[in-house]
């Protein structure tokens, strides 16, 4: 009986805990895994990007601050332009291209600052300034409805402007970031809620393998 509960306080806890850490690390790991997630996801917003780098100087679609309105800019210059501005306009200005020296004398030759980021978040600014310039254009954009449906939208129910307005709003209440962030926390509790039962299941079979044992 000795040798019985001695086999089973110096066997099977020490493979229990070896399971339970093994758990553990690979949990943590995957914990470690999606706070990266995050952080990569919020580096790449280019909306948030723009609001931190740009929008303190430049406008989409609501005219010149400092520098110019970058409403579809990516139709007045090249990608690989706008990226080699971004990182230092002032390398442009003073290579003598000819943008660049336009650019720069237009807007009352007040030098744009060099960015100190990285090409794939200047290419998340362009991504997000090409998409807010295409919903801007469309908000824009009349249809006309031909006479026959012109003909059904008398049977139809009128939406508001005012319903319309709120459905906006209620989409723009957070940004994209935001929205993603708030879906990875609730992946985060819901790690740690697995992380919690698989521990305290590994406790229980080893507290009754350890109560058959002494028994």
């Amino acid at each position: 009986m000795l040798l019985a509960h001695t086999f089973v306080l110096e066997n099977n806890p020490k493979i229990n805990f070896k399971l339970i850490i093994m758990k553990t690390k690979n949990l943590i790991l995957a914990l470690a895994t999606l706070i990266s997630s995050i952080t990569v996801a919020i580096a790449q917003d280019g909306e948030q990007l723009f609001k931190t780098n740009c929008a303190s100087c430049h406008t989409v679609g609501k005219g010149k601050l400092v520098g110019p309105d970058l409403k579809d800019v990516q139709s007045r210059h090249e990608k690989q332009w706008i990226q080699k501005w971004v990182k230092s306009s002032q390398t442009l200005v003073k290579a003598g291209d000819a943008q660049a020296v336009k650019l720069f004398n237009d807007n009352n030759k007040i030098p744009m600052p060099d960015l100190a980021i990285s090409e794939d978040q200047i290419n998340s600014i362009i991504g997000f300034i090409v998409t807010k310039s295409t919903e801007l254009s469309s908000a824009k954009t009349e249809i006309v409805p031909s006479p026959s449906s012109a003909a059904n939208n008398l049977s139809s129910p009128v939406v508001s402007s005012g319903e319309k307005k709120q459905t906006v709003s209620l989409l723009n209440l957070f940004s994209f970031t935001e929205y993603l962030l708030m879906g990875l926390l609730c992946l985060l509790l819901f790690v740690i809620w697995i992380l919690s039962n698989t521990i305290k299941s590994l406790a229980v079979q080893l507290s009754d393998k350890i109560d058959i044992g002494i028994n």
